[in-house]
């Protein structure tokens, strides 16, 4: 059984969720959200998007902010969204966010860009628009276009690195890093002091980054949930109290 908290770094409201997530399987959780998230004011041109919004086919929102942040401008614009819309979410938690605008969307249960172009319905969508903040989802994007599929892309937040002050290495069991830019945050506050605690990622591409900023123990989670983070804790052999007698 390996003892500590599991440092949670990404930024609000998702930081607080994931480590309630985890306290409801008995894992200790500490916050240290190294990003903030900014919504982008509206610009001529990101207004002219939203107004050509019933010239898509899809709609895809790659995170809650996305959603949110997303769905706030399309409501300022259209008081009625288009019907033909096909909504599609990263993950389980960026759907609910979208079913908070009653709409009901698709989400993949690999909860990666991968995942995402997995989807058979968004094949079919011949013109997809990519609601993401900014510099987000290349990868999604460059897929979708290898397959002929037009994209466009509406960013609607940006992320900002923030000081926070880290915990001890020696309080930490595993830290949690959904994005690259959580990873280069977390170096900037002082996150390389952490190169040998267990560092969890996303996707192999995050990974490579990791490696690359000095992190000796990354290991590759099936998405960025809360159910992909608890099982790649429990192969760190990171448990609930209710399971340590199950460890040991």
């Amino acid at each position: 059984m390996t003892r500590g908290a599991v440092l949670v770094l990404r930024p609000q409201p998702g930081a607080d969720e994931t480590a309630s997530a985890l306290a409801a399987v008995g894992i200790r959780a500490q916050v240290a959200p190294v990003l903030a998230i900014d919504p982008e004011p509206e610009t001529p041109a990101s207004r002219s998007l939203v107004q050509r919004l019933d010239e898509f086919d899809a709609v895809i929102c790659v995170s809650v902010p996305a959603a949110r942040f997303g769905l706030a401008a399309f409501d300022a614009h259209w008081p009625q969204l288009p019907a033909k819309l096909r909504w599609f979410a990263v993950g389980e938690r960026t759907r609910s966010a979208l079913a908070e605008w009653d709409l009901g969307a698709l989400a993949p249960d690999d909860e990666r860009s991968e995942g995402l172009l997995s989807l058979a319905p968004l094949e079919r969508a011949e013109h997809v628009l990519i609601v993401r903040g900014a510099g987000g989802r290349e990868a999604l994007a460059e897929g979708l276009r290898a397959r002929g599929q037009r994209v466009e892309h509406l960013v609607v937040y940006a992320r900002r690195a923030v000081s926070v002050e880290l915990p001890s290495c020696a309080t930490v069991a595993a830290a949690v890093a959904t994005s690259a830019e959580i990873v280069d945050a977390f170096v900037s506050c002082g996150g390389a002091r952490f190169a040998e605690v267990p560092l969890l990622v996303p996707s192999e591409r995050v990974a490579e980054l990791a490696r690359t900023r000095g992190f000796l123990r990354v290991r590759t989670m099936e998405g960025a949930s809360a159910a992909a983070t608890v099982r790649a804790l429990a192969s760190l052999g990171i448990v609930g109290a209710q399971h340590e007698g199950e460890q040991q």
